[in-house]
């Protein structure tokens, strides 16, 4: 009775609309109003206000090492912030210019105005423990703006307008104008050169006069200063008439002013003036960093938004503010703006538009074509837009603005808004023409039924879309973006489908009349016709074939589970916003001045792009490590969209980073804006590595550096950079403390005169310009250019004496870090870096937690911060955000049924929608985002929403008594042709998005080409699905009820048969999801490295880096031998044999993968049988047959998992065992280049030494027959040349066996090998870094073969204990037999068989292979730890040799020196008579011994060389 009421209350309220045309349209009029309103007060922005709030502290400290200001300021300031409410985190920069900048960072709910004054006063608490100078600088905290809008640069061609100029120039006449602008947050003079007082002291002169530092501080603070003099007349007086305030020279102002200063009066009337001590200048306040445009001198104003402004506006209204400034620019003075975001914004949005325009017009074109006539196509072309223009409204009120998201909304609401329309229209000619009533009794009739299912359709779409708004953070905030503005416009097209679509139903349109329809028309009717003809037969189909329509939804679910892990995942889609920017760094410590000629260098060749507009640069700064001397940021801005169409940013960025990675000067660092503007400082993804507990700096560094090391060897991450700045050049000064309180120093003179002289001190201010400006004192350049010059700074004493400070202390260089981070309160490194092309970010991330967590030590943290904190903490909400939508539409709908059964029929139809999506994103190449999601749930809705038409118009029809088949049927024939026209209008409004270009097109693309393929398959699909379900919903809810006389008529099979189809039905779904869950379990301990207790260091000093990190081209530098060894590696049999095996272990690994998939076959027999009983009973018949055979084991233990483990394994191994073969070959063929170079040194030696032997016979035999010598020392020379001659053909046999050694690692017959240089030629290193132990594990190929060897015997423990459980494989046949072949098809049948294969007595024989596996595995364990413990020995060994052999070249070299020497001096002696001819021979044998000796010593050091190299696993790397 309620539910009639219900019912008869809705149609009369229906029909109220109908009867009262006006009142209908006024609502619609007032819509349209307020939307009107709401489009015109609406902000335009790119994002909505999405970024967490941001707080920035900024103090100073000049002259503090970084160390000390991490100390000294950011712990204090930080120790009061910590735990600030609504904190995510926070980081800080403590640097070596004495800067310290710390940034909060808070959740997106928070209040930017309150958190800023909380900062503040936690940061007041700390100042009583923070230094008094940094106080005095002043400590500034401010909301940092999201994100830049627009640069402005102030240039000049005239050099008189110089860079200091320029920078007061905008400060003085145009950025307080700006700032003054209304939306206008914050303006930055980058580069600033701001004026300040210099005192550029003398050192030596104020020695001269007996004057220190603090003297010239006292000076300054005594005669520049402002101070009160008083009233004359001030009251209480009597007799005056006139009151007069005294004035005098407050802060002094001009040059000459300071000049004039009294340092001291002497009392002899002479007076030192500051003039006398130091030179004064109006200069810029700091030179730590530089500004241009172009390569051109330019002031530099970046401008930011505040929140909620409307960012059109506000670009405009700088722009108007601009030209009105510069008609009063000096001549010679302009102004440009290279930068303005709003080009992007706009850009994007009108591209949005376009879409929208785009999809309005396709479906309008799929709506005329669908309803066949202008009158009812005018009723949808009415209602959209009154849909579409009143959610301006409601936007407004809810706080929106006029952003990408909200536009992209209503850009997928096209689709959805016209639904409403097109089904009263449509289900309206119906009525008028089946049932011949004219237009107004057919719109009431048409109402009454449609008016709960469009209530239902709207419900169930806020549904989905509105809980998925609650979500938190920033997800929630761009969800909410989309959903509200989805939502608020389905609701208005209810509203507009309830109220004026009917009215002008009954007004507009008019019977048909049996007119000819045009032949377009007629065809599509046709098409449509048999398209519902053929559904239905789909229908009848599906639902006598249950078991094969359950088994395939299964599958459908599987294909979504496996496609959700196959595709990447990201936060956002990365968009080209139209610049990029590039990081130059240069080698620590480098002066400003080398960073400026590489910066101008790159801006040349940079200006030389045809895609490049303008080229911003800071010189002397950097995103990642803050003001340092040694960078230089660049900021490319290209040219318009337009203009660059042949080419994307992706290319360009890709040609500048090949080309600026050629300048041999410095590193080069691209990244791309952030996604959103404000989540960190460039795209890609930004982690900290934290130094938690007990760890330090140094390992800190370490850490970094092996994250390093690993990071960069994967394929998949690009632009890796850290901020770490470790071992930056310092001047430590070490304080003699007790030598300085004898003498009656303050310790504070000691470090106060150094940071003056060598930093600067501010000391007060003076006025210019109606501004307050600061005063410095700093020494001359000269002065503290070098080391030396801290001789010339001096202290006084208690006694009045001058002391230098090298008296004090002692200065010796050092190196220290240049800059320190912290995040959260740890010492920390950031790591930026991005995902190589084709692949995510979420890998990228997913990549660097796996090496942080396998090679770093727990004392080390992790964490993310910016775009990939919130992408980290959005990570896995896809499931959260479904089971919500799944939820409350199961809710909405049982509400609206009352019913728990019947929305089951709705819900599952909609996997086959999401499997569409999943597919659509995975063949197209796009990542599971955000926007991806977004989409999700759209489909959801979409989905949902006709099947909700169908079930709806089903379930009447079985409650009034109905069949339940012909029900279902029925109601889903009067369904096809408005759902076929919805959805295909919903498609082809998204086709614009799919195939979007030009600014914003990957959010575009992101978000359309998911919803656009799920629809397709909904539509092909999902509503044959939709009746079948219901079907199988009703049954089981009449057989739980247990009805038996439920009123069913199936189209091809018994009832009794059709019970039974059902009960297995049951039983499959039951056993799928047993199945399912099983499916995903793998008995059986996971491999783990064993514990090796490496020790500390490979050698006695230890290294990050490591030798063998290098390529052996890089080690090899000779083009001979490295041409041998090319020839090695391509044709040494041993390489081809391992090459093979690796094939070989490749296809095995395919077997083993492919075990896991189930196996398919066919087979099509003929036979033919004769018979022949008693000799006249001849008989003859005849067999075909078609047969799919299916089989399959359900691997649920992981049997075969474990398996293909083992195989995987044995494949890596492999591929390990050829590269320790590489390894082994480089080594051996360049040990034995070396060696036959060696014996062709050798043999060089002797045949020089045989010449001087030959020599040295005629002369003694010259000698003999002149009777200057006895005929012995004739005869010892004989002797002798005849010992040497006999070395040459022995010399000549080793070095062809050596060839022939070679020729055969080359793989060929032997042969002539030729050489190019000399031993000595060759050059080694005199040092080898070796690096960590833990590398070592991981260079060295064959330590990796034997780790694989170990996996995969712990892989066949596993299939060995997964042997002991029980197997079940599935068998299944589908053929067609016949004894005619033309009538094959028409005997179908199929088998479905199940086996279940257990062990239940083997003798013990599964337990005992299981142990024998154990046992294997045990020994493998050994194997592998014998293996890492050869390779430390061979390392060490390597080491030894390397060192000790240096020392026997140095030693052999000075012999080879000595004894060339002796032989000199020999010769001469004998020549004069002095020694007889048996010295020179001994001296000769003595330099031929050493000559050998170092030739050697040069081979031995070259061969460890290649020993070191081998043994730290250098060598297998491909070129």
């Amino acid at each position: 009775m309620g539910e009639g009421r219900g019912e008869t209350l809705l149609n009369m309220k229906v029909s109220f609309f109908i009867d009262r045309p006006v009142f209908s349209i006024v609502i619609s009029i007032l819509i349209v109003i307020i939307g009107i309103i709401g489009l015109t007060m609406l902000p335009v922005d790119q994002y909505p206000q999405i970024t967490p709030p941001v707080v920035k502290i900024s103090a100073s400290y000049p002259g503090a090492s970084a160390l000390t200001v991490s100390q000294a300021v950011a712990t204090p300031i930080e120790q009061e912030i910590n735990g600030t409410p609504g904190m995510l985190y926070m980081e800080s920069n403590s640097s070596n210019s004495g800067g310290f900048s710390a940034t909060v960072t808070f959740d997106v709910s928070a209040d930017p105005d309150l958190a800023a004054v909380e900062i503040q006063n936690r940061v007041k608490l700390a100042e009583s423990r923070l230094p008094a100078e940094v106080i005095q600088n002043g400590i500034s905290v401010e909301k940092q703006a999201p994100s830049q809008l627009m640069t402005l640069t102030l240039m000049s061609s005239d050099p008189k307008f110089d860079e200091i100029y320029l920078s007061n120039f905008a400060t003085i006449n145009v950025l307080d104008v700006i700032r003054r602008i209304p939306g206008v947050g914050r303006v930055s003079n980058i580069g600033s050169r701001y004026y300040a007082m210099q005192i550029w002291a003398e050192p030596d002169k104020l020695a001269n006069f007996g004057l220190t530092v603090q003297d010239l501080q006292n000076a300054l603070k005594d005669q520049n200063r402002e101070s009160a003099a008083g009233v004359l007349g001030q009251q209480p007086v009597k007799g005056l008439d006139v009151t007069i305030p005294i004035t005098t020279q407050g802060r002094l102002s001009t040059v000459e002013q300071f000049e004039n200063i009294v340092i001291r009066a002497n009392t002899n009337g002479s007076i030192i003036r500051l003039r006398d001590v130091a030179r004064v200048s109006l200069e810029a306040s700091s030179y730590s960093t530089e500004s241009g445009i172009n390569g051109k001198n330019a002031a530099v104003l970046g401008i930011y938004m505040l929140p909620g402004a409307n960012a059109m506006e506000v670009a405009k209204s700088v722009k108007e503010a601009m030209d009105e400034i510069s008609k009063n620019f000096p001549e010679g003075l302009s102004y440009e703006v290279p930068f303005d975001m709003t080009t992007y914004i706009s850009e994007s949005i009108h591209e949005v538009y376009k879409t929208l325009f785009e999809a309005l017009i396709l479906v309008v074109l799929v709506v005329y074509l669908s309803l066949q006539s202008w009158r009812a196509t005018l009723i949808p072309i009415v209602a959209v837009p009154i849909s579409l223009i009143g959610t301006f409204g409601f936007m407004l009120i809810f706080g929106f603005s006029l952003n990408i998201l909200t536009l992209l909304g209503l850009i997928l609401a096209i689709g959805i808004v016209v639904d409403d329309a097109i089904v009263v229209v449509e289900n309206v000619e119906r009525i008028m023409e089946e049932e011949k009533l004219p237009p107004y009794e057919a719109t009431k009739k048409a109402m009454n039924g449609l008016a709960g299912a469009l209530i239902a359709t709207s419900l169930v779409l806020c549904a989905v879309f509105v809980p998925v708004s609650f979500l938190s953070g920033i997800t929630g905030q761009l969800y909410r973006q989309f959903t509200i503005t989805i939502a608020v416009s389905v609701l208005i097209s209810t509203v507009v489908a309830l109220t004026l679509s009917p009215v002008m139903c009954s007004l507009i349109l008019k019977p048909d009349n049996g007119k000819k329809k045009n032949i377009v028309f007629r065809k599509i009717n046709h098409w449509l016709n048999v398209g519902n003809h053929k559904y239905v037969i789909a229908i009848r189909r599906v639902i006598g074939n249950p078991r094969r329509v359950l088994a395939g939804f299964g599958v459908v679910l599987i294909g979504i589970l496996l496609i959700h892990r196959l595709i990447p995942t990201s936060f956002l889609p990365v968009e080209d916003q139209g610049y990029f920017k590039i990081e130059l760094e240069l080698p620590e410590g480098a002066t400003l001045e080398r960073t400026r000629e590489v910066t101008d260098r790159a801006i040349t060749y940079l200006e030389k792009n045809p895609y490049i507009a303008y080229v911003q640069n800071v010189t002397g700064s950097s995103p990642r490590v803050g003001s340092n001397q040694a960078r230089s940021e660049l900021t490319v801005i290209l040219k318009p969209w337009e203009d660059r169409k042949d080419t994307s940013i992706d290319e360009i960025m890709s040609n500048v980073r090949h080309d600026l990675s050629e300048y041999p000067e410095c590193k080069v660092y691209l990244s791309t804006p952030p996604v959103i503007p404000g989540l960190g400082t460039s795209g890609g993804f930004e982690m900290q590595l934290e130094a938690r507990g007990e760890a330090t700096f140094e390992n800190l560094v370490q850490a970094a550096d092996t994250l390093m090391y690993y990071a960069s060897q994967r394929k998949e991450l690009t632009g890796l950079s850290s901020s770490l700045q470790s071992d930056i050049p310092q001047l430590y000064f070490d304080v003699d403390r007790d030598k300085v309180k004898m003498l009656g120093v303050p310790l504070a003179d000691v470090f106060s005169t150094m940071k003056a002289y060598t930093g600067s001190v501010y000391v007060n201010d003076f006025n210019m310009f109606n501004r307050i400006y600061k005063v410095y004192i700093q020494a001359e350049a000269p002065y503290r250019e070098h080391k030396d010059n801290i001789n010339l700074f001096f202290v006084k004493a208690s006694n009045g004496a001058m002391i230098p400070l090298t008296s004090l202390g002692n200065a010796s260089y050092t190196t220290g870090p240049g800059s320190i981070k912290r995040f959260n309160m740890f010492t920390t490194a950031v790591f930026r870096g991005e995902a190589a092309q084709g692949y995510s970010s979420g890998q990228a991330m997913e990549i660097m937690e796996q090496i942080a967590r396998y090679h770093l030590p727990d004392n080390i943290g992790l964490e993310w911060s910016g775009l990939s904190y919130q992408e980290k903490k959005a990570g896995g909400q896809t499931g959260l955000v479904l089971a919500l939508v799944f939820l409350f539409v199961f809710l909405f709908l049982a509400a609206q049924y009352e019913s728990w059964t019947v929305p089951i029929a709705v819900l599952l139809s909609l996997p086959v929608a999401a499997l569409g999506a999943y597919l659509g994103v995975w063949v197209c190449g796009l990542e599971n985002d955000v926007y991806f999601q977004i989409g999700l749930v759209m489909l959801v809705g979409l989905a949902a929403k006709n099947a909700i038409l169908i079930v709806e118009f089903a379930k009447v029809q079985v409650d009034r008594g109905g069949d339940l088949i012909q029900s279902a049927i029925h109601a889903a024939q009067l369904r096809f042709r408005p759902i076929l026209m919805t959805s295909l209008a919903f498609v082809l409004g998204m086709l614009p998005m799919v195939l979007a270009t030009g600014p914003g097109s990957a959010s575009r693309a992101a978000i359309g080409t998911g919803v656009f393929f799920g629809m397709i398959f909904a539509i092909v699909v999902g509503i044959i699905l939709v009746p079948f379900f219901f079907v199988l919903v009703y049954k089981t809810k009449a057989k739980l009820k247990n009805v038996p006389n439920v009123n069913v008529k199936l189209p091809f099979k018994s009832k009794k048969k059709t019970d039974l189809i059902m009960k297995r039905s049951y039983l499959y779904i039951t056993l799928l999801l047993v199945v399912l869950t099983l499916g995903s379990c793998k008995i059986g301990k996971s491999y783990v490295r064993p514990e090796l207790n490496l020790p500390d260091s490979l050698a006695q000093h230890q290294d990050s880096l490591s030798f063998g990190d290098k390529e052996w081209w890089q080690i090899y530098t000779d083009s001979t031998l490295r041409s041998l060894i090319d020839r090695a590696l391509e044709h040494n049999k041993d390489m081809l044999i391992a090459a093979a095996r690796v094939k070989e272990m490749a296809a095995q690994k395919r077997i083993s993968t492919a075990n896991l998939l189930p196996d398919i076959r066919g087979t099509v027999t003929a036979e033919r049988e004769n018979e022949n009983h008693g000799g006249d009973a001849f008989k003859r018949s005849d067999t075909f047959e078609a047969q799919l055979l299916f089989s399959c084991e359900l691997d649920l233990w992981g049997n075969l998992r474990w398996a293909r483990s083992a195989s995987i394994a044995e494949y890596l191994q492999s591929v390990e065992a050829q590269r320790a073969l590489r390894m082994t070959i480089i080594a051996e063929v360049a040990q034995a280049y070396y060696e036959l170079v060696a014996l062709d040194t050798e043999l060089d030696i002797v045949r020089q030494t045989l010449k001087a032997r030959e020599e040295g016979m005629r002369l003694a035999r010259i000698r003999f027959e002149g009777g200057l010598t006895s005929e012995t020392s004739y005869r010892q020379s004989q002797v002798e040349l005849a010992r040497t001659a006999t070395l040459v053909p022995d010399l000549e046999r080793k070095i062809s066996l050596k060839e022939n050694d070679i020729a055969f690692l080359a793989g060929e017959y032997p042969n002539k090998i030729t050489r190019s240089r000399l031993l000595q030629e060759f050059n080694f290193p005199q040092e080898l870094p070796v690096g960590l132990p833990s590398g070592l594990l991981e260079r060295r190929p064959d330590i990796r073969q034997a780790e694989q060897k170990l996996i995969a015997a712990n892989a066949r423990v596993g299939v060995a204990y997964t042997n002991m459980f029980p197997r079940i494989s599935l068998t299944g046949r589908v053929g067609s037999e016949s004894t005619a072949l033309s009538e094959l098809l028409k005997s179908p049948y199929s088998i479905m068989e199940g086996a279940l294969l257990t062990p239940i007595f083997g003798w013990g024989k599964n337990r005992a292979a299981l142990k024998a596996k154990k046992a294997a595995y045990e020994a493998e364990v050994h194997s592998y730890e014998k293996a890492v413990l050869t390779a430390f020995k061979e390392t060490r060994n390597s080491i030894v040799n390397f060192n000790k052999i240096k020392e026997v070249y140095d030693l052999r070299a000075k012999l080879e020196r000595s004894a060339k020497s002796y032989v000199d001096l020999a010769q001469l002696q004998y020549i004069n008579g002095v020694t007889n001819y048996l010295d020179v021979l001994d001296a000769q044998r003595g330099y031929f011994d050493a000559q050998i000796g170092l030739s050697n010593a040069i081979r031995d050091e070259l061969i460890a060389v290649v020993q070191v190299y081998k043994a730290l696993g250098g060598g297998w790397q491909v070129q």
